[in-house]
């Protein structure tokens, strides 16, 4: 059936600027730009810290098959992995390997996701990565929530806005991270831990030790 237009109350997937910028000039063949907006899409759609596709998912994820369809399997694996690889070459994504499993995990070469990397246990990984966003397009804590929470509403926008006037960015950032890393992707959960923080205080910019998510509800 041929595409008939976005229906009311459409899902938005949101996508670091620089995917429609810089990196839309350079990817030159369109098989690796449509695996690059899928892996957004599938990472969006996670939970939790790792937040990582494999080239087995990949290979499994029927969207792609559909898109790839003139190709059989080992022709469609080698041109994945060859896109992988041309995108860890343009530090879209990181490429680790899992200790447990002995395979490869590919991340988004984000902020969120390369300090997420650094908590992990499973996972051999560099001290640091260079990450592919430039200044201006660093995610401001709107495009922080969008990228790891979910569509940034008016009314959600409203409470974002309050709440900047209220605490230091800082915090609303690592709100919005400890709310991701306790798989409660809201604002009411977020604006939760901002409270007790503001209440109980912070101390050298580190947030209190909590025994778990039920401390916010």
């Amino acid at each position: 059936m041929a595409f008939q237009g976005f229906i009311k109350g459409v899902r938005y997937i949101p996508v670091p600027a620089p995917v429609f910028g810089e990196l839309l000039q350079e990817i030159q063949d369109i098989t690796e730009l449509k695996i690059i907006l899928r892996i957004i899409r599938l990472l969006h759609n996670k939970k939790g810290l790792e937040r990582y596709v494999s080239i087995d998912e990949l290979l499994a994820d029927r969207v792609l098959s559909i898109g790839m369809d003139s190709m059989d399997l080992d022709t469609r694996r080698t041109h994945i992995l060859q896109c992988l690889e041309s995108s860890e070459k343009r530090k879209i994504l990181i490429k680790i390997n899992r200790k447990d499993t002995d395979t490869f995990a590919y991340f988004l070469n984000t902020e969120f996701e390369r300090q997420a990397i650094g908590k992990m246990k499973d996972f051999e990984h560099q001290s640091d990565f260079e990450p592919w966003e430039t200044g201006e397009d660093r995610p401001n804590i709107y495009s922080l929530y969008e990228q790891n929470i979910g569509i940034l509403t008016p009314i959600v926008a409203e409470k974002i806005g309050e709440a900047e006037q209220r605490y230091p960015v800082e915090w609303i950032e690592e709100a919005i991270t400890e709310a991701v890393s306790l798989n409660s992707r809201n604002w009411r959960y977020i604006s939760r831990i901002l409270e007790r923080w503001e209440i109980e205080g912070k101390q050298n910019g580190e947030s209190r030790k909590h025994s778990g998510k039920a401390r916010y509800i």
